[in-house]
């Protein structure tokens, strides 16, 4: 019976332990993007939080207005964009250089997103968190192009978290 007894104490323990490593996990990623939004703030942009929509924030300032999504993916993957709405994430490799992703997801958040139809004085803008490894668009069967802040991604510009470039330019 006493050995029933030490084995529940250490699970509960264990449980213990797991959630709040899980819970401190979550609320750094929490401050990370909350950190990010306020940089973009210093650089004289109004913010809006925006729910119930395909979209997260409205961020803007005298000159643009972006219309932005934000996509949390696992750390160390790959963002490969295969069309319009096929947004595959590829992870599980870890930070090891040349190994194959052996897991793969596709981000169905993003199709409402993508179908969303705006006027051109707004800037789609997709920021994955944490930064990918990297992030590519199909061309065709044989043909990648590695997506930078200056690629168009079927009428959206994609950024990893703390990448301000977009931001810098058009203040």
């Amino acid at each position: 019976m006493v050995d029933i007894i030490i084995i529940v104490v250490i699970a509960l323990i264990a449980l213990g332990v797991v959630i709040a490593v899980l819970t401190s996990s979550e609320n750094n990623k929490t401050k990370e993007i909350q950190n990010y939004l306020n940089k973009i703030q210093e650089l004289g942009y109004n913010i809006t939080n925006e729910e119930n929509k395909p979209y997260d924030y409205l961020i803007s300032n005298e000159n643009t207005t972006f219309i932005v999504k934000l996509i949390k993916i696992p750390e160390y993957s790959e963002i490969q964009i295969n069309n319009k709405v096929t947004w595959e994430v590829k992870y599980g490799a870890g930070n090891t250089v040349g190994k194959a992703q052996p897991y793969k997801k596709y981000l169905k958040e993003i199709e409402p997103f993508m179908n969303l139809v705006v006027d051109n004085s707004f800037t789609k803008l997709v920021i994955a968190t944490p930064k990918p490894k990297k992030m590519v668009k199909y061309i065709n069967e044989c043909e990648i192009v590695f997506v930078t802040p200056k690629t168009d991604v079927y009428g959206v510009k994609l950024i990893s978290l703390n990448d301000l470039t977009l931001f810098n330019e058009n203040k």
